[in-house]
């Protein structure tokens, strides 16, 4: 009987860390102390950690949108800096929705994302908001998914920005 007890905690263990483990999270900060000129631009730099210690994320899993102060600022139709294998899913110029397409994270790993910005005019500071998303795992990755085990707490990051004459 002791014997079971101990299996049966030993399975519950496993479950319960499985359960927690895959946690993907997003944070996002407005380089140039978050100033732009009207006219100029700035990078948002947008960081995805996989916080797992055994887990990578697999490709496609992914979809960090960035949603920025419309008639402010505009996400730039290019000059941005994206790691290797990511995509940009959508740009309607002031929400940007990325994938990270072929590219596996690895376990404690994370991607540095460069999204620049064009200040339109003056007025601020206002919000930026990230927010993660994730797909089914399947290209081109804009279908919706999960992350088992994810916590939901760190999915979502924001940075303020102030355009300037």
């Amino acid at each position: 009987m002791k014997l079971l007890k101990l299996f049966l905690l030993l399975i519950a263990f496993c479950a319960a860390h499985n359960a927690a483990a895959q946690n993907a999270m997003i944070n996002i900060l407005t380089r140039n102390s978050g100033l732009v000129k009207r006219g100029g631009t700035v990078f948002l730099e947008v960081t995805i950690n996989n916080t797992d210690p055994a887990a990578h994320i697999p490709a496609y899993k992914l979809r960090p949108q960035i949603s920025v102060p419309a008639g402010l600022v505009s996400v730039a139709e290019t000059g941005h800096v994206l790691p290797t294998g990511w995509t940009i899913i959508r740009n309607a110029g002031s929400v940007i929705t990325l994938s990270n397409g072929k590219d596996l994270i690895g376990s404690t790993d994370s991607r540095i994302i460069l999204i620049a910005l064009k200040g339109i005019k003056p007025g601020g500071p206002a919000i930026i908001n990230g927010q993660l998303f994730f797909a089914d795992g399947n290209a081109p990755g804009t279908e919706s998914g999960t992350l088992t085990g994810d916590v939901p707490t760190d999915n979502n990051s924001s940075t303020s920005i102030q355009v300037r004459n």
